[in-house]
Order: C-alpha cells, then structure tokens, then sequence
C-alpha cells in the first residue's frame, strides 16, 4: 500500500531536504497523474481483498490509515464502480 501526499511541484525538493534534516527520513518523489480520489469500502471481505489485489498500484491510505482509491481519469473511476458494484467509492468521508 501506498501512503499518499501532495505536495505542489515546486516544493519538492524542500520538503524532501526537511523531512531528511528534522526527521532523519529518506524520501523520494513520483510525480502520478490524479484526477480523483476516492474513499472505499466493501462488506464483503473476500471481494474487498480482491480489489485490493486487483487495484494494488492505484490504492492508497490516507493520514487516517482509510483506503483510498486513486483514479488517473475520471472515466477510470466510471469503469471500476461499474466492473465492482460490491466496492463502494465515497467522494467524502466523515470523520
């Protein structure tokens, strides 16, 4: 699993330098294209931990540890909730 941050482009190499000096942590930046996030969840635990397989490179956590799917396109976001009718993608989340 993924841990997802977002930080604008030009501020990279400054957050990188930060997190080594104040936390002793080595990072490094990939740019992905995002054109949505969604929030996810299933009843079924078995189909969920197929999703979860299946959908591996475009999942991630957010701060909350809650998963959380990562759609490159709009029209891949359409595609998944049709080929998944047992995930539930959730534009919001309550905290």
């Amino acid at each position: 699993m993924h841990t997802f941050l977002s930080f604008p482009q030009r501020s990279l190499g400054i957050n990188a330098i930060s997190l080594k000096n104040e936390y002793g942590v080595e990072c490094q930046f990939e740019a992905v294209q995002v054109a949505t996030a969604r929030w996810v969840s299933c009843e079924d635990e078995k189909k969920l931990e197929e999703f979860k397989r299946k959908a591996f490179s475009n999942l991630a956590l957010d701060g909350a540890n809650n998963l959380t799917y990562i759609a490159p396109t709009k029209v891949n976001l359409s595609l998944m909730e049709e080929r998944w009718p047992e995930i539930r993608f959730f534009a919001t989340r309550e905290h």
